[in-house]
């Protein structure tokens, strides 16, 4: 079929050529793809809307024999919020990334699309880096990658202790008889007991939650530490939660051309 449809949320939008911007996709049908948004960078452009970070729309798209082309893009919501508020515009950054690194192209993943989207529309009311924690774990245990957060990895014993050693090699936590054989760091209990609530609380219940920063910043931390070393990709926009403005990402300043 050279022409089909896609309901997708884009993840990634980069400067092409000299008016074009080249999508990464997340549609709810086909997964993750890629597409040229030819023009959308000239001022008159009609479809400049549906090729902006972060926007969810209904596209239709030409199949090329390497890259498909936008040919209409239908807007269904393009979450203003994201874009008025520094830390809810970082942290829906941080998740369009991590949804890009942890998946392949053409592999179908609904939960995944509604899990995005679902993510994106509370980051107008909830806690971002709430949000953005929670989402990072729901995805790895969507993908069947998610940590062992109670019981030890390896020997599924009871781990005890204000501090636990946590390992995404073994998968998750790992007790004094096992840590040896595993790298990994150490985290407090009680952001390893936080982490679970974030995992397996209801989303639309999560702003019953309170965190101080000390265990926020262990949290994001652990779970952005488990992350990189189960995908192999060192998440450059999690990065920029610690520095602020001083590093840009490519999914967030949509700078990176390419010709």
């Amino acid at each position: 079929m050279s022409v089909y449809q896609a309901d997708a949320i884009v993840i990634r939008s980069r400067e092409y050529g000299e008016s074009d911007r080249l999508l990464t996709l997340f549609s709810r049908e086909q997964g993750k793809l890629q597409a040229i948004a030819k023009g959308v960078r000239k001022p008159k452009s009609r479809q400049r809307a549906g090729a902006q970070l972060f926007t969810y729309a209904d596209y239709l798209l030409h199949k090329g024999h390497t890259l498909d082309t936008v040919n209409e893009a239908s807007p269904r919501e393009s979450f203003p919020h994201l874009w008025n508020d520094f830390e809810r515009s970082l942290a829906a950054t941080g998740m369009a990334e991590l949804l890009d690194v942890a998946t392949l192209p053409g592999q179908p993943h609904p939960e995944l699309f509604t899990l995005t989207l679902t993510g994106f529309f509370l980051l107008e009311h909830y806690s971002p880096f709430l949000i953005q924690g929670a989402y990072a774990l729901r995805l790895l245990h969507i993908l069947g990658y998610h940590p062992r957060l109670e019981n030890c990895a390896e020997c599924g014993a009871k781990v005890e202790g204000s501090r636990i050693f946590f390992s995404p090699a073994a998968g998750g936590i790992v007790c004094s008889h096992c840590r040896g054989a595993y790298s990994g760091r150490w985290v407090a209990a009680g952001s390893l007991a936080f982490m679970r609530q974030l995992l397996y609380r209801d989303m639309d219940k999560l702003d019953r939650l309170r965190w101080n920063s000390s265990l926020r910043d262990e949290v994001l931390a652990a779970t952005e530490f488990y992350c990189e070393q189960k995908f192999e990709r060192r998440l450059r926009s999690w990065q920029m939660r610690n520095l602020g403005c001083g590093r840009e990402s490519d999914y967030g300043s949509e700078s990176d051309k390419q010709h």
